[in-house]
């Protein structure tokens, strides 16, 4: 099997960005990538006949009709397999439920219970390993520790303070538990933020849509905790 190391660069960069969407056009990805439309339809089709990517025609519209890209499993084996680690942390949550605690309750609201349950358990673990004097160290060092579950976040240090900058979580792949915040916050999800407050001790705010940098779907602002005195 080929891997991620063999494929042409740019057929990688279209791979990694269509893993992190549910689809993408020509002209979506041609911007992204700053190639040239032809270019990247050419890419394209040597990625679907190889069976990394697959296309699906877009109803509605007028004139020639348009095609959304998408991963398949095959491509998507390519990259390592970041969610194992927290699927199993997912499953081993479900096992653990008492009849106490779902009987009764819609499935949304268990799915929301283990979460927070993950999100406690991940704080108590990772807390303790957090490193760094300043706060963007100690953003970063989470960033880090968060990857090896597959949580996938940018640091970015702005004059409006640091920034944990994601492309989504496994929350908002069950529609549901994804929230909209007060505010506009876009995105964001409750689990993540109330996760990011215990690991690193400080106050951490939802980004809203317009605040976040292209092809991010959610984002926090991370501050010191203020305190009185």
């Amino acid at each position: 099997m080929a891997t991620v190391g063999r494929l042409e660069s740019s057929r990688e960069a279209i791979l990694d960005i269509l893993r992190r969407r549910d689809g993408a056009s020509v002209d979506e990805l041609s911007h992204e990538l700053g190639l040239a439309g032809a270019t990247v339809r050419r890419h394209l089709d040597v990625l679907m006949r190889d069976g990394y990517v697959s296309a699906s025609q877009v109803r509605g519209g007028m004139g020639r009709p348009r095609y959304s890209f998408s991963i398949t499993e095959a491509g998507a084996e390519l990259f390592p397999h970041h969610y194992v680690r927290l699927t199993r942390r997912l499953i081993d949550e479900i096992v653990a439920l008492g009849p106490s605690e779902t009987t009764g309750r819609p499935g949304i609201e268990i799915a929301n219970l283990i979460f927070e349950k993950m999100a406690e358990r991940l704080a108590r673990e990772y807390g303790p390993r957090v490193e760094g004097r300043t706060l963007e160290e100690r953003v970063r060092s989470t960033a880090r520790l968060l990857a090896e579950e597959g949580i996938d976040f940018e640091v970015a240090a702005t004059a409006r303070g640091v920034q944990l900058l994601g492309r989504g979580c496994p929350c908002q792949r069950l529609g549901g538990l994804a929230t909209t915040f007060e505010g506009g916050a876009h995105g964001a999800c409750e689990h993540d933020r109330r996760l990011l407050e215990r690991i690193l001790g400080a106050s951490v705010t939802p980004l809203t849509e317009s605040e976040l940098p292209h092809d991010f779907v959610c984002g926090y602002r991370i501050e010191p905790v203020e305190t009185d005195g």
